[in-house]
């Protein structure tokens, strides 16, 4: 059983992720981080959270980093610089708060192309979530109360725009089945039944 680890949880939009982290949470009597990342950020950094919430998991606009391969954000320290609320300075601070609860206690990171950023840290379980449009759209009109069309359109912007976040932070394909240790379609299952695939994939590994 390891001493601490951390489960990172990719994820399309619909395909449940947060409740998967919350059943996990409850199970595991670990936390969950997803958008109180920016709040302890914010608090970190000293800069408002608003700046993180406004710039979530939306790409930047650094010409060097596309064009640098090997140059990446989240490999640097934040600025205090004139920069500092800039979005590539702003993953920069969220990235190394990441790494700091990576440090110190287990946890479950959902998105912020956690993943990548602990790549290289010990104990890491990496899933993805994903699903069939059909199951998706029903999840997201159940839970935002959004008629058909608009949790379709809800679901293709905000896919596209985490493709385009991962892969301008990371260099890397978001939807790629090689970044994470396991890839779960929750079209045909249950939150319950996702949890419970994640809990026996950290059994096997003895993590747990």
């Amino acid at each position: 059983m390891a001493e601490r680890y951390v489960i990172t949880l990719g994820r399309e939009c619909g395909a449940g992720a947060t409740y998967i982290a919350q059943h996990l949470s409850k199970e595991l009597g670990i936390p969950y981080y997803d958008k109180d990342i920016f709040r302890m950020v914010s608090d970190k950094s000293g800069v408002l959270e608003e700046f993180f919430h406004v710039n979530s998991e939306r790409p930047g606009n650094n010409l060097l980093y596309k064009l640098v391969k090997d140059l990446k954000p989240a490999d640097q320290k934040p600025s205090l610089g004139k920069d500092i609320v800039s979005p590539d300075n702003l993953f920069r601070f969220q990235s190394e708060l990441i790494r700091e609860l990576a440090d110190n206690e287990s946890c479950i990171i959902i998105g912020r192309c956690a993943d990548y950023v602990l790549k290289d840290h010990d104990n890491c379980v990496h899933v993805f979530v994903c699903g069939d449009m059909d199951s998706k759209v029903q999840r997201m009109m159940h839970s935002y109360s959004l008629e058909e069309s608009a949790a379709v359109e809800r679901i293709k912007e905000t896919d596209k725009q985490r493709k385009k976040y991962y892969s301008y932070y990371t260099g890397g394909d978001w939807e790629a089945a090689s970044n994470y240790d396991l890839c779960l379609n929750t079209g045909d299952m249950s939150i319950e039944e996702a949890a419970e695939q994640i809990l026996f994939y950290l059994k096997q590994k003895k993590y747990i």
